[in-house]
């Protein structure tokens, strides 16, 4: 599974974070993103791991799967494998990629949060398949984020690699089209998207928004 391909067909990475909507079970979050036509799912859950988010975690990367779509467990490279997931997106504080890498199935997707130019650089030198970049705006669904990067940096990673890069940080619909414009394959949402009454509708408006930038950037690119 090809992740460049992925965030081609569709350049919005979803975050099913389990803290932000609790009255919401994941499988009906998941089946909502699914359903809409998003292919990049990251499972973000930063309380203990219990056995019950471990099975939680099977079922939902089987259940991506059967939608051709990539599920990746944040943080733990260990449950990633184990639960059948299609990767991992590691933190600066997590296992090392080049060990997550020698841990996991070969095909398996490692992600790599950076958060400014010197982690960027580096993770370029690392066996890892695409770089995250932010804040690149304020965000909130942290409580202790890293300094915002801005849209500079983004255009700057974007030069630095030919790996994908995806943007996360504060990303609106509103400001998405400018994020694609300024060199990220994809944009990674956690609030824009799961504070929507209508999940799967609110990824779907999404998902044009950002297809139209994607045609508009290719033909400017021609």
């Amino acid at each position: 599974m090809l992740i460049e391909q992925l965030f081609a067909e569709a350049p919005l990475y979803a975050i099913l974070d389990t803290s932000f909507r609790p009255e919401l079970p994941c499988t009906t979050i998941l089946e909502a993103l699914l359903r809409a036509g998003i292919k990049v799912i990251q499972y973000r859950h930063k309380d203990a791991f219990r056995r019950a988010h471990f099975e939680q975690c099977v079922a939902l990367a089987r259940r991506a799967q059967e939608f051709g779509a990539a599920f990746l467990v944040s943080d733990r490279a260990d449950v990633a494998e184990l639960c059948g997931a299609a990767g991992v997106h590691l933190g600066q504080e997590d296992l090392p990629p080049e060990k997550a890498r020698r841990f996991l199935d070969e095909g398996r997707i490692i992600g790599y949060s950076t958060h400014n130019w010197e982690q960027a650089r580096r993770a370029a030198t690392l066996p890892v398949d695409y770089i995250a970049i932010g804040p690149v705006f304020p965000t909130t669904t942290k409580s202790d984020p890293d300094p915002v990067v801005g849209l500079g940096m983004v255009s700057q990673v974007r030069a630095l690699t030919t790996k994908p890069v995806v943007a996360i940080g504060g990303i609106t619909m509103e400001n998405a089209p400018a994020v694609l414009a300024a060199g990220a394959n994809a944009v990674a949402v956690v609030r824009d998207l799961l504070a929507a009454p209508d999940i799967e509708e609110r990824a779907r408006r999404f998902l044009k928004v950002l297809r139209r930038g994607q045609q508009s950037e290719a033909r400017s690119q021609n």
